[in-house]
């Protein structure tokens, strides 16, 4: 059965870092994922943490971080003036993951939803960049991740991330997926990440529900915890069993507006939940013992 082994701090969206990696470290995870965005969950954008502050952060949690899930802004993939721009934003982020050991990062971002016309243009245009970003990644010793599909960007859908997939050049170029964004697009997973083959490098888990009056427009609410939503666990589970992935599955669960003693029980329940769908946890975390006020001996200041 396929197993978590990493935990993002995306679950603290409206903490800093020096407050949510002592709670993730608590919990007893020792891999972990950075979420940074332009519009809200500034974990890792720029200034506060630094890279040796984070380095140094990282290694008196004894944390190994395995992914940054970074969004620099909302870039129009037919406008050339915005290509450059996205470049430019994501090398200067790249370039920063060698001192922190972050050794994956996700491209969103470029490309958004709703382009309207010939979907394969704006693709087309959005290929040279990645290829592009796939080249500097490898400079960097850091592998470049897309998230499909995606809601949001122009990939919605897998007929499109197949598209890409099949004429992607960088070999430093792989697939996330995400469990909500499966549910709702609703393609075949074990077939889908069969197709993707061995471009299929990293997993979020949370859960979704269809709701037609959803905030971002998309008619589904993409931010529950596992067991509040419809997404078969068990099911995506069997398709990744199926296709032999054993690389890492971050556990992606979002809270917003939440304190951070009911973002602990959320995760306890999400954690309890996934685990009665079959899925194993880290040895250390206990999914009974998350019931709030989990506190860490280890606190950190901005400098």
């Amino acid at each position: 059965m396929a197993r978590v082994t990493a935990i993002s701090s995306l679950g603290w969206a409206h903490y800093t870092l020096y407050e949510a990696l002592p709670r993730m470290a608590a919990m007893g995870f020792r891999r972990i994922e950075i979420a940074s965005f332009f519009s809200y969950c500034f974990h890792f954008n720029s200034g506060s943490p630094r890279p040796r502050e984070l380095r140094r952060m990282l290694d008196e949690l004894r944390l190994v971080p395995v992914c940054l899930n970074y969004c620099g802004g909302f870039y129009e993939a037919r406008r050339p003036e915005d290509a450059r721009r996205y470049v430019d934003d994501m090398r200067r982020k790249i370039e920063q993951l060698p001192e922190v050991s972050i050794p994956m990062m996700t491209m969103q971002g470029f490309g958004m939803r709703g382009t309207g016309g010939d979907w394969k243009r704006p693709l087309t245009n959005c290929l040279r960049v990645w290829n592009r970003l796939g080249k500097i990644g490898a400079k960097h010793g850091v592998k470049m991740l897309l998230e499909v599909p995606h809601l949001y960007h122009t990939y919605s859908d897998a007929e499109r991330a197949l598209w890409i997939f099949e004429r992607l050049e960088s070999p430093n170029v792989g697939a996330l997926v995400d469990t909500t964004h499966w549910h709702a697009t609703g393609y075949d997973a074990a077939e889908f990440f069969s197709l993707l083959g061995d471009r299929l490098w990293h997993v979020h888990l949370r859960d979704a529900r269809a709701n037609s009056r959803s905030r971002d427009g998309t008619g589904y609410d993409l931010e529950l915890t596992p067991g509040r939503g419809d997404v078969d666990f068990r099911g995506f589970a069997a398709a990744l069993d199926v296709v032999g992935y054993d690389a890492d599955v971050s556990l992606e669960f979002e809270y917003r507006d939440m304190d951070l003693d009911s973002i602990e029980k959320e995760f306890g329940r999400g954690m309890r939940y996934l685990r009665r769908c079959g899925w194993e946890l880290p040895v250390a975390v206990d999914p009974a013992a998350h019931r709030g006020s989990t506190r860490s001996k280890i606190e950190f200041r901005r400098r």
